[in-house]
């Protein structure tokens, strides 16, 4: 592979991220202003959309895509009963715009929720001067709300770029023919060609664009945390639905919104339960055939006992070291100069810009046999900055005189950890805990090239399933995994977690 080659991958890599981004975004932004400006039925469960893309693995949802929208998915079977005709008459998938859609629609969430949140709080008073001065909503959108939503539309985009940049399985199962990206084709040189020149010089590539990609995306976070503050305004900022200046339209748009997020995000995923439990060879509805065939398989069982394994070890890890270095910068907060603060907080960004594919690819040219413990490392490597993330965010509502007091009246620092920090971001360490469980169970890149022997994980057994074409127990197994990792992110990141986490009540003697 020369050069020129090389150059073509990387723009085709680049060029599929920023359209996935800018179907995200196209979805995202309606989306965003619905939940952040208007009061209508369903507002909280459209936004905890947003944890789809962090609880439920890609894995899963390309394969809800393929059983709802494939060539003889149920969208296909439904319109050919409907209409009467021999042929299947969609063939989205297995092309480019199928792997724009699929990114665009797994990651619109979100982008969804971090503007909502954005739009939610900035300040009326602008806009109501420009009404008054007779603006249309569109000029008004146009030249004040866009660039006070600009930071945070700008920082969403960037990190859901990060992740269609860095996609494997979607391009994997959606590409097309010659429609392949940087990670897949160090894949390929690495595990299937074993030209480990030709994946290394892939990977410096990747890894030197996302760098540059993730210090700009860190310094936009940094950027949109400046911009976010709570407005002053004590009005209420969110309307009825019903109630809204020129309804009809807004109530349209809602409706066609609605109808796209239905089709190409909730319906996929539905799919894959509604197939779970039904069975192509009798036609009954609902059944637990599958889940037998599943169980009787001899893999399933130790697949499922080592995804709960490393998923539990990972998270434990990646939850401890995002802890620690949240403590670390809490207590260097204002101590350093704003080159040294901004560059503590892009680190542990970077392992952003190092993909599931270059990590594992270092590992068995470093080792020769990739073992539980390599592949705990690697993912921890790869999520502990979504720990981090988490558990910092809420340290960084301390403030400054809080801590002091905190200092001032503790023998040492270990004590202010333990009686302040840790009781405060508890919420946050459970919810740090939950997403890396939730990445960690649903990983598939990471177990598939590592390929450890006489192991495999729930996300790999279904993987397998599904490049046999046993659909119906890969749905199965997809949905045992799905529940797995989206009832495990749920009961960590809500107040039930409170209640079945033991924490010694004490005095709040620092007044929080």
């Amino acid at each position: 592979m020369n050069s020129s080659n090389i150059m073509h991958i990387a723009w085709f890599t680049f060029f599929q991220a920023a359209c996935s981004t800018l179907m995200a975004l196209f979805i995202g932004l309606p989306a965003a202003f619905f939940c952040g400006k208007r009061d209508f039925f369903g507002r909280k469960f459209l936004l905890s959309l947003s944890a789809v893309p962090f609880c439920v693995p890609s894995l899963i949802i390309a394969l809800g895509y393929v059983t709802f929208l494939g060539v003889n998915g149920a969208l296909n079977n439904f319109l050919m009963a409907v209409l009467g005709l021999e042929k299947p008459p969609l063939h989205i998938l297995y092309s480019f715009p199928g792997l724009v859609i699929a990114h665009g629609f797994y990651n619109f969430p979100l982008i969804m929720k971090n503007v909502a949140e954005s739009w939610e709080k900035i300040p009326c008073s602008q806009a109501e001067s420009a009404r008054l001065l007779g603006a249309s909503e569109f000029r008004i959108f146009k030249t004040i709300t866009f660039f006070q939503l600009l930071p945070s539309i700008a920082s969403s985009c960037m990190l859901v770029f990060i992740y269609c940049f860095l996609s494997f399985m979607m391009v994997l199962l959606f590409g097309g023919v010659g429609n392949s990206t940087l990670e897949v084709e160090i894949y390929k040189a690495a595990r299937a060609k074993l030209d480990f020149r030709l994946a290394g010089m892939l990977a410096f590539v990747e890894t030197g664009i996302l760098c540059a990609v993730t210090v700009f995306y860190s310094i936009l976070e940094e950027k949109t945390s400046r911009s976010k503050g709570i407005s002053s305004d004590k009005k209420k900022v969110r309307i009825k639905l019903a109630g809204a200046d020129n309804k009809k339209a807004e109530i349209c748009v809602f409706c066609i919104l609605l109808v796209l997020i239905f089709s190409f995000f909730l319906a996929p995923v539905l799919g894959i339960f509604y197939n779970a439990f039904t069975s192509p060879k009798t036609g009954v509805v609902f059944t637990f055939a599958s889940f037998d065939r599943i169980l009787k398989m001899k893999g399933f069982v130790p697949a499922f006992v080592s995804t709960v394994k490393t998923a539990t070890c990972t998270g434990l890890l990646c939850t401890f070291l995002g802890f620690l270095y949240s403590v670390l910068l809490k207590f260097l907060e204002g101590k350093t100069g704003r080159f040294c603060s901004v560059l503590l907080k892009v680190l542990p960004m970077l392992p952003m810009s190092v993909s599931s594919v270059v990590v594992g690819i270092v590992i068995t040219s470093l080792v020769k046999r990739g073992s539980f413990w390599h592949l705990v490392l690697a993912q921890t490597f790869l999520f502990w900055p979504l720990a981090f993330r988490v558990i910092f965010s809420q340290l960084q509502k301390i403030t400054s005189q809080t801590l002091d007091s905190a200092l001032l009246l503790s023998k040492n620092k270990v004590q202010v950890v333990v009686n302040v920090f840790l009781p405060l971001c508890k919420t946050g360490v459970l919810s740090a805990f939950g997403f890396c469980f939730s990445s960690s169970a649903g990983d598939t890149t990471l177990p598939l090239v590592l390929a450890i022997p006489k192991f495999t994980t729930l996300s790999l057994f279904t993987y397998r399933l599904a490049g046999a074409y046993k659909f119906n127990e890969a749905c199965a197994a997809g949905s045992v995994l799905a529940i797995i990792c989206a009832g495990f992110f749920l009961l960590t990141g809500n107040g039930f977690a409170k209640k079945v986490f033991f924490w010694k009540k004490k005095e709040n003697v620092w007044g929080l």
